[in-house]
């Protein structure tokens, strides 16, 4: 599992308020799911993942968020 590294609970806990706190500034829509659990995938989109042989790396919660990084399944369609 080489460059695999899992974020603890409070780090994915900052993820979310940072996602929240940049679509409130810039009036986005909120469309990250509110639990971070991905409703197409079950994976929580602010993790870090082994999917096959690669590394799928969780969002920072600092970018717009409109789809989930491990499944590619759009939040905004």
């Amino acid at each position: 599992m080489d460059g695999l590294i899992k974020k603890t609970d409070a780090e994915i806990s900052e993820c979310v308020k940072k996602q929240r706190e940049l679509c409130e500034e810039k009036h986005y829509p909120h469309f990250a799911p509110n639990s971070g659990i991905c409703w197409s995938c079950n994976r929580n989109i602010y993790q870090n993942y082994l999917i096959g042989n690669r590394v799928s790396h969780g969002e920072s919660g600092e970018e717009f968020i409109t789809g989930c990084s491990h499944c590619c399944r759009s939040y905004c369609d």
